[in-house]
């Protein structure tokens, strides 16, 4: 039989080094996390079929479970005028045509979560990096691609994380977010002239993801249920999308739910990650399954394009990405 033994304290550590390595800073390939969990397995003398498919399915679960932990996949896909796709593996950009048929590296090498399309087509994300243990430090810029293929910084680089800027912005350029307050979180807007102002505080318990739509309104996930803000004030607009009803205290980080975007009739689409599906809340509030991710595969975020077509963003437990027209 196959014989396992416990992972040892310097073990675990260069497991973890190695995944958040590839998640954050180096990306290296995944057949190297695969290469050290096999070395933490002795005694591999296996003599029948059953021993060999034992063995393979402990360091399948291994692996699983530790970039299940630590992979944190992106949520950034947007179209543009011309009705191309933009979305992020967090490794890079791609750009993807209109019919699906090609795509192509637009900004490499940026490990962005997120992205922004402005009405010029100007394309918007974020560069996050970790330096090593060595220094222990985290840093970041903000940079744009334009409709012209022109790369640049708007932020320059900075040490820690990116703060009082978002990608959630309004059809007039300005940003949106929620910040963590005594008595719940602050609603904060930023306009184009970089005047950031106070707009409401609300209840909140776990705030996830948010976005705006295209008239305006601020969406954003708590716990697991979709939430809006109207005259001020917290509105939930669908309840338990996870099929989890209220809190629970054993689900933390909470990684169930991530994009959340909408189409021109004015409904919101939500990527229930943790249920691979995505569902679609219209505007009277009756909420849909509309699309399934196959086998290994779960949904991270979408868009639906000008011809009513939904797009979107996949991710698996190898952190591998790809976007399905649906």
């Amino acid at each position: 039989m196959v014989k396992v033994r416990k992972f040892g304290c310097s073990e675990t550590k260069k497991l973890r080094q190695t995944i958040k390595s590839r998640d954050i800073k180096n990306f290296q390939p995944v057949t190297k996390l695969f290469s050290l969990i096999c070395s933490l397995f002795v005694d591999l003398n296996c003599q029948t079929q059953q021993d060999k498919d034992m063995k393979q399915q402990l360091i399948w679960m291994c692996l699983l479970a530790a970039l299940t932990t630590f992979a944190h996949p992106g949520i950034g896909i947007v179209q543009n005028s011309k009705g191309e796709i933009f979305y992020t593996d967090t490794e890079r950009v791609w750009k993807v045509s209109p019919d699906g048929n090609s795509k192509t590296v637009v900004v490499p090498n940026v490990h962005t979560h997120e992205l922004y399309m402005d009405a010029q087509d100007n394309l918007y994300g974020e560069h996050l990096w970790y330096e090593g243990e060595t220094t222990n430090k985290w840093g970041h810029y903000v940079w744009k691609y334009d409709a012209r293929g022109r790369f640049s910084k708007v932020r320059p680089a900075a040490e820690g994380f990116l703060r009082n800027y978002s990608f959630v912005r309004d059809t007039a350029g300005c940003m949106y977010w929620l910040v963590s307050s005594k008595n719940g979180s602050d609603w904060m807007k930023m306009s184009p002239n970089q005047k950031i102002e106070w707009l409401a505080t609300v209840p909140t318990k776990d705030v996830r993801s948010q976005f705006c739509s295209k008239d305006g309104t601020f969406y954003y996930v708590d716990d697991n249920d979709l939430c809006k803000i109207a005259r001020e004030k917290a509105l939930v607009v669908a309840l338990d999308l996870d099929e989890i009803t209220g809190e629970d205290p054993e689900r933390k980080p909470n990684n169930s739910i991530f994009g959340v975007w909408d189409d021109p009739a004015g409904n919101i689409y939500v990527a229930v990650t943790s249920k691979k599906m995505v569902k679609k809340i219209t505007r009277d509030g009756r909420v849909f399954v509309v699309y399934k991710s196959p086998f290994s595969w779960m949904p991270t975020g979408g868009v639906v394009d000008k011809k009513g077509n939904l797009w979107i963003l996949e991710t698996n437990l190898l952190n591998v990405v790809r976007v399905v027209k649906s």
